[in-house]
């Protein structure tokens, strides 16, 4: 896989998507009374729709074959994170437009707005696997992707 493929990934493009905003605090705030999760307040981020997904991998499961990619996490609850960090998750558990990204092991804040697109699931799997080679870099448990 090609670093220039990875690189037009992860850069800060796409269609524009906004996140939490004040109008967001009712739902956060309900989101995280109902779980015991722990959550990762975050800036700069992407929502990557991974596409050539084999449906076996998600098929039975709450999952869905979008993954999220960030480039700066403010703050993490139980401290696994700490701040400037980048994190790449697993499949999403449950996504909401009032800035809510939720894997099978943390709730993501997203703040202000950020990116979605799409790529296939062989330059997502490289991304994670370069990325994995970049100290700052963590994986939600969930992630990387099955094969």
């Amino acid at each position: 896989m090609s670093l220039p493929r990875i690189a037009e990934l992860l850069c800060l493009d796409g269609e524009r998507v906004s996140g939490a905003s004040m109008a967001s605090e009712a739902a956060i705030e309900q989101k995280l009374r109902l779980t015991s999760k722990p959550y990762c307040v975050v800036s700069a981020w992407i929502l990557i729709d991974v596409a050539g997904v084999d449906p076996v991998v998600t098929q039975g499961t709450h999952l869905m074959p979008t993954v999220l990619y960030v480039h700066h996490v403010l703050s993490h609850s139980s401290g696994q994170l700490s701040g400037g960090d980048s994190v790449m998750t697993g499949y999403a558990a449950y996504m909401d437009p009032a800035g809510i990204f939720e894997t099978v092991d943390t709730v993501y804040i997203l703040l202000s707005h950020g990116f979605r697109k799409s790529a296939d699931v062989e330059t997502v799997r490289a991304a994670q696997t370069q990325a994995n080679r970049t100290a700052n870099v963590s994986f939600s448990t969930n992630g990387p992707l099955d094969e």
